[in-house]
């Protein structure tokens, strides 16, 4: 009988080294990626937070390494700010890093509680950094309070700058019963004073419009409390269905 010979297998040196480079590679690779730093944040939507204060409450002004920021982690900081309604937070290309903020911006001071009242309707203590916004001069009802706050979130920034003063003025009929719980009455900048019902605020959007019709004398009193015969009030009204019948074609 003949026996048979086991061949030897010779060792391929040549793919274990390409293995052992690949490896090696990859290696390298990981670890260049964990320790390269975030190289830039792009934030947006931010007006009354800077950029500095966001970074430093999502605890990432040392830009640390690019892999080790946990969007969702970072994001759930950002958000136990009373300011910050929603943080959103992705990684995007070249280790930049994009956080998008809707703010809880802050629209008026209370001033029997020197409190600042938030778009949600939530109270935070008086900031210096809240310049501009204008302040609540009398008790009101806090479901009032809080309607009111969250329709003015809906006006342009420009227009809130140009209100001074806000009071509460329920509207009452000869009986001495309240017709409208959510009347207010602004004062502005430019020393006109402005009646608005806290649902229909967004009205205030057209008030510079309806100050520059020549059919108005300014330094007046204008009603955009619902009065549908009011001049001020038709203007605001047409304005705004006009933005929102465009905004829709678009």
């Amino acid at each position: 009988m003949k026996t048979k010979t086991e061949k030897k297998k010779k060792i391929n040196f040549a793919r274990i080294i390409v293995v052992i480079l690949f490896i090696y590679s990859l290696v390298c690779m990981g670890l260049y990626l964990y320790k390269e730093p975030v190289r830039h944040f792009e934030i947006t939507g931010n007006t009354v937070l800077s950029d500095v204060d966001i970074l430093r409450e999502a605890g990432l002004s040392h830009y640390p390494s690019y892999v080790s920021v946990n969007p969702k982690k970072v994001a759930k900081k950002l958000e136990s700010n009373p300011l910050i309604k929603k943080a959103t937070v992705v990684y995007e290309l070249h280790f930049y890093i994009h956080i998008e903020i809707e703010e809880n911006k802050p629209l008026f001071l209370i001033k029997s509680t020197n409190q600042v009242c938030l778009a949600d309707g939530s109270l935070i203590d008086y900031r210096d950094d809240f310049i501009g916004i204008p302040t609540l001069l009398n008790d009101t009802p806090e479901k009032n309070r809080t309607l009111l706050a969250k329709n003015l979130s809906e006006v342009d920034d420009a227009i809130l700058y140009a209100i001074s003063e806000i009071e509460y003025r329920p509207s009452h009929n000869t009986q001495n019963k309240i017709i409208d719980e959510n009347r207010f009455l602004l004062s502005m900048n430019d020393k006109n004073m402005v009646y608005i019902t806290a649902k229909k605020a967004r009205l205030l959007n057209s008030y510079f419009k309806v100050i520059a019709s020549k059919q108005i004398t300014v330094n007046g009193t204008f009603f955009f409390d619902g009065d549908e015969n009011n001049h001020a009030f038709k203007i605001a009204k047409e304005a705004t269905t006009t933005t929102t019948t465009e905004k829709t074609v678009e």
